[in-house]
């Protein structure tokens, strides 16, 4: 980002308008990348508005800049006063200049992010900081395992990345695609070899795509379908995931000096599976889901089969190849007989234009067709054979090797698909006399049979891996299991698929009883004799979202964290392989944050080479869409399962279990006497923030809150995503914080000068508690209540200034009390580039805050059916895409 002094820029480079949004003059690649697509935005904004638009931008800029290094007080209301006389033509073309700015930065610090990857790596003296190189060398030299013991580690790792459909990623598909030229364009300025001919035509190309950018409308005009969601998270597995998988095999076999590392990774989705509260959702809707993604899968199989066909070309005799040559002769016609006539002397050629060839009658159900993947595995090994026979070891360990690992990782279904449904629709269902009862919302039993159905229809086409899992939101008590049993047995008879039912717990009452839950479950003998025959492999669900929603960040970490212990614990007595399912979000708000430090910070024994986690919304795009990037995520998932999986990792120190259930009801009782128990509380948050605005934001195909009235939006049925996402958007980011700087301070003022003292060794001795006190002060430092105020002007109901009052002062008590604790001068010492990256991106930010803040106001000032109130909306949404791409996050 453009640090706040920073000047209008002369770019020579560009050779056209020397001014740009945002732009500065450092010499580092990142500064002249900024630079760079800063200054092309500069001429756009005046090829396509005037220059006046962007005489009316710097003015903005440079105020809000002004602002942020402690200009007078009387500065914000003369912004304030200034943004209040723009029209809304004006406002839409700094909404556009801003949000666009960040969405370009964005690229250029990804492709930072890419570069420092490569920098480190090749600048590593030894293995690089959380690598899987790095952890199995902690394997050898601190834990002192043998390399059969590493073997068996690495052998039984399962890593499951499950990307969910909640609606968190603001931007249209469009926009998203667009950018990635964008990223193509600016990455290939990298090339020593271009001339200068070539790099001014890349700059050109450059313009030409920011002006497109610049009419893209980046907020969808109308909600996504479920299958628009699952055509869009197909092109990210098109783009990325296929490809990356192998990749991260090679570098767990680099590491571990072995010659074939395991298919570790399971990637899940719950996008055209997930129907709590989204009846969009239906049964066809997720036939259909696995028709997509298998036809993606297999049409990746057979570029991946023409592509060896053409490359592959040893001249050699048809040796053991010989029989399945003939078979397919004799299957294939006259395709098989055409390329045996062309390349006779060509066995390997021809096998992987037949392996095409079958996998495209796969795609079309013809003859001729693969009847599963074992199918297709095997011919791979008998290909990998031949070519060991001749000689060609390095060409069988090649891309006829990532063959392999690509059909063991992902099947003919792609994505293994998960089912989830609330409990209560189970209970209801059971109850219907008739199948055409409705269960909930636009919901019936007979469409909750008919999903069973489906899975029964699914399970036969793809296979058991492409769907075999159900989970249960707000699971109760063990006979919410058992339901799910019953309802697939009422729905297919004997003909019952396969299933693995996954209570999820994600309310405070089901967290304090999740192993009393579970092993009421295992005592039933219907379930147990279930369980029995899924080789004693029980998966559970823990929620993050909701549970902080209910009780705070700290109080639902340890809330989560006792589940973990008690859950451990109870498998072990029962002889049960245990599955923890993490329901993180992207948002530190709901259980978001640095991902390898929560995983290693998990309960002693929860991990034990299994790790399976919820992939959200923008985090998704975030992630995954840059194969470099996503490579990283990967490696380090598997970097923190390895360490997580050996003894002690995530060992509670010895009597602190006292303190910190002190600390954690302290932090719950003043959060929920903030939240649940002011009656002030719900009008303060719906005038505060832009929650009902947002409620109305076509982001997602689920709606923002449960219940048949979505758009009363009440705080009970809201939704975690939307209400961490409002909180985002007016720079409070309360459910990340509140109610942790009063537990902490209450905990010191009764235990005196000690206090400090047994904090901070909770803090020093123990990874857990490290972990949210680092993850609370994150989210404090990307919080700002000088901004969050403006939108605390906006409430005016009872109560308000005193609402705010105890805000404000729980915000000052937490930085305060955290950096007693950790012993930071300033909010994120520890992490200087995160912190600088916060501090550069303010003053933008608050630009669209300011903008927001003002449109919210005129909003809400007219009355209901007044014909600027559309217009006004649309402006409030693109501000909240902005702010989005501003803060690098929603919900």
């Amino acid at each position: 980002m453009s640090p706040p002094d920073s000047r209008l820029a002369s770019n020579v480079a560009v050779r056209a308008e020397p001014r740009g949004v945002g732009t500065f003059g450092a010499r580092d690649p990142l500064a002249r990348e900024v630079k760079l697509l800063g200054a092309l935005l500069g001429q756009v904004i005046v090829e396509q508005e005037g220059t006046d638009a962007l005489d009316l931008v710097e003015k903005v800029r440079k105020a809000t800049i002004s602002i942020r290094r402690g200009g007078p007080a009387a500065e914000r209301e003369r912004l304030a006063a200034d943004l209040a006389q723009v029209s809304l033509q004006q406002a839409q073309v700094l909404i556009r200049a801003f949000s666009l700015y960040f969405q370009l930065t964005n690229l250029a610090e990804e492709k930072q992010r890419v570069r420092q990857l490569r920098l480190r790596e090749r600048n590593a003296k030894g293995a690089v900081n959380e690598s899987v190189a790095a952890a199995v060398a902690d394997l050898r030299r601190r834990r002192k395992m043998s390399r059969t013991e590493i073997d068996a580690l690495i052998g039984r790792l399962s890593i499951s990345p499950v990307l969910t459909a909640h609606p968190t990623e603001a931007r249209r598909r469009t926009l998203i695609v667009a950018l990635r030229r964008v990223y193509r364009l600016l990455d290939s300025l990298d090339d020593p070899r271009l001339t200068p001919s070539e790099d001014s035509d890349i700059r050109r190309r450059l313009r030409e795509q920011i002006s497109i950018l610049w009419h893209i409308v980046p907020i969808r005009v109308t909600a996504p379908g479920p299958l628009d969601e699952v055509r869009s998270a197909m092109a990210l597995f098109d783009e990325s995931l296929f490809v990356v998988a192998p990749r991260v095999y090679r570098v767990v076999s680099r590491a571990t000096g072995g010659d074939v590392a395991p298919a570790l990774l399971r990637f899940g989705s719950w996008i055209g599976g997930d129907r709590d509260g989204n009846p969009r959702v239906t049964a066809e809707v997720t036939r259909a889901t696995l028709a997509i993604q298998s036809d993606h899968v297999l049409h990746g199989y057979e570029n991946v089969a023409q592509r060896l066909s053409n490359t592959v070309t040893v001249h050699a005799p048809d040796g053991s190849l010989a029989d399945t040559l003939s078979r397919d002769i004799a299957d294939l016609g006259g395709v098989a007989a055409e390329e045996q006539r062309r390349f006779p002397d060509e066995p390997f050629r021809r096998r992987f234009a037949y392996i095409a060839e079958r996998l495209r009658r796969t795609r079309d159900g013809t003859a001729g067709a693969y009847p599963d993947p074992s199918a297709l595995l095997s011919e791979l090994a008998g290909v990998a054979e031949a070519l060991d026979a001749l000689g060609l070891q390095g060409v069988a360990m090649g891309e006829v090797q990532d063959f392999i690992w690509q059909v063991e990782t992902f099947g003919f279904h792609g994505l293994s698909l998960e089912v989830r449904q609330h409990s209560a629709v189970h209970s209801a269902a059971l109850a219907a006399k008739s199948a055409d009862v409705q269960v909930a919302p636009e919901v019936s039993a007979g469409e909750v049979l008919a999903t069973f159905r489906a899975i029964a229809d699914i399970q036969r086409q793809y296979g058991e891996a492409a769907l075999h899992r159900y989970v249960i939101s707000f699971t109760h008590e063990a006979s919410d299991v058992v339901a799910v049993l019953e309802l697939a047995r009422r729905a297919c008879g004997d003909d019952v698929p396969e299933l693995d039912v996954v209570p999820l717990f994600e309310s405070a009452d089901a967290l304090s009883d999740a192993s009393g839950i579970v092993a009421a479950m295992l005592s039933n003998p219907a379930y147990r004799a279930h369980l029995e025959g899924r080789a004693k492999r029980q998966e559970v669900m823990l929620g993050y979202s909701d549970s902080t929603k209910e009780s705070g960040s700290l109080a639902s970490a340890w809330m989560l964290y006792r589940a973990q212990q008690q859950l451990v614990a109870l498998a072990r007595r029962e002889g049960i392989e245990l599955t923890l399912f993490h329901g993180r979000g992207g948002a530190i708000g709901r259980g978001g944050g640095p991902m390898t430090r929560a995983i290693i910070a998990q309960a002693a024994g929860s991990v034990d080479g299994r790790l399976k986690l919820t992939e959200q919304g923008e985090v998704v795009s975030d992630r995954y869409v840059n194969p470099q990037i996503a490579l990283r995520h990967l490696e380090q998932l598997t970097f923190a399962t390895i360490e997580a999986s050996v003894p002690p990792a995530g060992s509670m120190p010895r009597d602190s279990g006292s303190m910190i259930e002190e600390l954690a009801a302290a932090a719950r009782s003043a959060y929920r006497g903030l939240v649940w128990e002011t009656p002030e509380f719900e009008a303060y948050f719906q005038q505060a923030t832009p929650i009902g605005e947002l409620s109305a934001l076509t982001i997602g195909s689920r709606p923002a809150a449960r219940g048949s009235n979505p758009a009363a939006s009440r705080l009970e049925s809201l939704r975690a995503i939307p209400w961490v996402f409002a909180w985002s958007q007016s720079r409070t980011n309360l459910p990340g914080w509140y109610g942790t700087g009063t537990a902490l301070a209450a905990y010191r003022e009764r235990r005196g000068a000690a206090g400090l003292r047994e904090l901070r060794a909770l803090y020093e001795d123990w990874s857990f508690f490290r972990a949210v006190l680092d993850t609370a002060e994150m989210i404090l430092a990307k919080a700002d209540m000088s901004v969050a105020a403006r939108y605390a002007s906006l409430a005016t109901g009872p109560g308000a200034r005193g609402l705010w009052e105890r805000i404000r002062t729980e915000y000052e008590t937490s930085v305060e009390q955290i950096l007693a604790v950790t012993g930071r001068a300033q909010l994120l010492d520890n992490m200087p580039v995160l912190q600088r990256s916060i501090a550069l991106r303010n003053p933008y930010v608050d630009s669209l805050s300011e903008l927001q803040v003002l449109l919210l106001s005129r909003l809400r000032a007219l009355p209901n059916g007044d014909a600027q109130r559309p217009e006004l909306l649309r402006l409030v949404h693109l501000t909240v895409s902005g702010v989005a791409a501003g803060l690098q996050n929603t919900g």
